[in-house]
């Protein structure tokens, strides 16, 4: 899954995401849902708890030795439905803290997400985004260091 994880990093780097800048001003999310869907399109397949997978059809699961992944064809969620998430209440954790990141307890956003805006401050609180390494379950630190600066270059 290690290989996998890489690609799905590189190829949303190549679609303009994944570009982590430090939440250092005002920042907010506005979404776009359906008239963008760029990170359903391109981020992968999120990592999904114990406790979400309960609420998520076994048929759209991934289950890789002890992690469980939304499933994904060419880096696009399979729960991507019209335009929209067809378990939008239900998503798990990565996918409702998106564009947000927690790295070493600093916040990061994602400069790609063409959702952001800097007109006011909505930006989360860093304690309640989970660690950016929850998103490589199991990764070795040097693939995952990798990780990292791919998604902090400039």
């Amino acid at each position: 899954m290690n290989l996998t994880l890489l690609k799905a990093v590189i190829r949303a780097r190549r679609t303009g995401l994944l570009h982590l800048k430090p939440a250092d001003r005002p920042l907010r999310l506005d979404c776009l849902m359906s008239d963008c869907v760029k990170c359903c399109r391109n981020l992968g397949s999120p990592v999904v708890t114990a406790a979400e997978a309960c609420n998520i059809d076994a048929a759209f699961l991934d289950k890789r030795g002890d992690s469980v992944f939304i499933k994904s064809q060419n880096c696009a969620c399979c729960l991507l439905k019209e335009g929209l998430c067809s378990i939008y209440a239900r998503r798990p954790r990565g996918c409702a803290e998106y564009p947000w990141y927690n790295i070493d307890g600093r916040l990061y956003y994602d400069a790609g997400c063409p959702g952001i805006r800097d007109d006011r401050d909505e930006r989360p609180d860093v304690a309640q985004i989970q660690p950016f390494e929850n998103f490589f379950p199991n990764m070795p630190a040097a693939p995952l260091w990798v990780i990292r600066k791919i998604c902090l270059a400039k």
